[in-house]
């Protein structure tokens, strides 16, 4: 979600950011009763008024208010799954061969993995009645040029956090994360060998996705190092353990940050000075689904900024979708967590790793969880 304006000048700065790394109209649709059976047109759009949607998102990452109201403004029943990591819905839908659900919620850079291997249906975001609701610099993003495969959803940071109340040491790099304070006691890390490995180069001073050895082996080494102070490797239940003190110290998103922030004032979310990760989280309908227009139907529903600003209220992240700037609340315009600090531009997107660059990577992983 994983595993990232917000808030007074950073509403338009974030945005800006994300459009440098990462004229649309709204075509009409018929009303239909239809469930699943024969897809339509790739770019045609079917509104549908019954039957359901199975979606398959990121653990506590679709608000319950939203699945009712669906129902009421649609007709369509709701149902949620969960998982806890990109690969892991990678893993679902290649066994299924892109089937089982009906919208599935992929990061940028699995978009383009799943999309290129045609596990992914192209439909052409900009054919929906809301399409003209993306924002521009959220159209032609590097994984989906023009949103042949996708609709925005949420985007963020990926950083760490930790409680100021036991760890008096001022915490500012990833270095400071890898090599915590004894105060710190067992810390957790994701369970995303994309964003801890790239996390590590950045301390060891790698390239992303690098296939040299000497590169590899410092950050095998330093996760190795890294391994006897961790208490958990799990994406599930950070914010929880965050909040109520069962952890003093993890990886996490800033959205959780915000919320866990809520509870345990004395968090402090961390902008390290070896930079970020930018990821954006995107709707998409594997090329299996059975609920084909109702897919499209809630993809169309959230964008309505009305909608979409409820995801944004509750997950305490922005989106790509017109108007739901001005319908954030004022608590989460004015969060730290939320808020880049001024003057840091070093949260930029992460293109994806090929597959022997991703082998390596797995590798490296799969040591440091045995």
């Amino acid at each position: 979600m994983h595993k990232k304006i917000m808030g007074r000048r950073v509403a338009s700065a974030f945005a800006i950011t994300a459009a440098s790394a990462l004229a649309l109209t709204a075509c009409g649709g018929g009303v239909t009763d239809a469930g699943g059976g024969d897809a339509p047109a790739a770019t045609e759009y079917v509104e549908a008024t019954s039957g359901e949607v199975n979606l398959y998102t990121w653990s506590d990452y679709y608000p319950e208010e939203l699945v009712k109201k669906f129902k009421d403004d649609t007709g369509i029943t709701l149902n949620v799954d969960y998982y806890d990591s990109n690969e892991s819905l990678e893993a679902k839908l290649r066994a299924s061969d892109g089937a089982g659900y009906d919208v599935v919620v992929p990061s940028d850079y699995m978009v383009e993995i799943l999309a290129n291997d045609g596990l992914l249906l192209e439909f052409d975001a900009t054919s929906l009645p809301n399409g003209g609701n993306i924002e521009p610099a959220f159209l032609d993003v590097y994984f989906d040029e023009g949103r042949k495969f996708s609709t925005p959803y949420l985007y963020g940071t990926t950083s760490f956090m930790y409680d100021t109340a036991v760890v008096t040491e001022k915490l500012d790099s990833w270095a400071d994360y890898f090599n915590p304070p004894e105060s710190a006691g067992k810390v957790g890390t994701m369970n995303d060998q994309t964003e801890v490995i790239n996390a590590g180069l950045r301390v060891t001073g790698g390239e992303f996705c690098t296939t040299d050895g000497p590169e590899l082996q410092a950050v095998q080494d330093l996760l190795v190092d890294f391994k006897p102070r961790v208490g958990t490797i799990n994406s599930d239940g950070i914010l929880e353990r965050l909040a109520n003190g069962e952890q003093t110290m993890a990886m996490i998103w800033n959205g959780a940050a915000h919320r866990a922030m809520q509870d345990r004032p004395s968090l402090e979310f961390v902008y390290p000075k070896e930079g970020i990760a930018l990821w954006q989280d995107n709707f998409t309908i594997p090329s299996g689904a059975k609920n084909v227009d109702q897919a499209k139907t809630f993809l169309n529903w959230m964008l309505d900024p009305e909608n979409m600003a409820v995801a944004v209220n509750f997950q305490a992240y922005n989106s790509g979708v017109k108007g739901t700037q001005e319908l954030m609340s004022e608590e989460l315009k004015n969060s730290p967590a939320i808020n880049l600090p001024e003057g840091y531009d070093l949260a930029q997107p992460v293109k994806p790793c090929n597959n022997e660059e991703m082998t390596n990577y797995t590798k490296i992983f799969e040591t440091f969880k045995g």
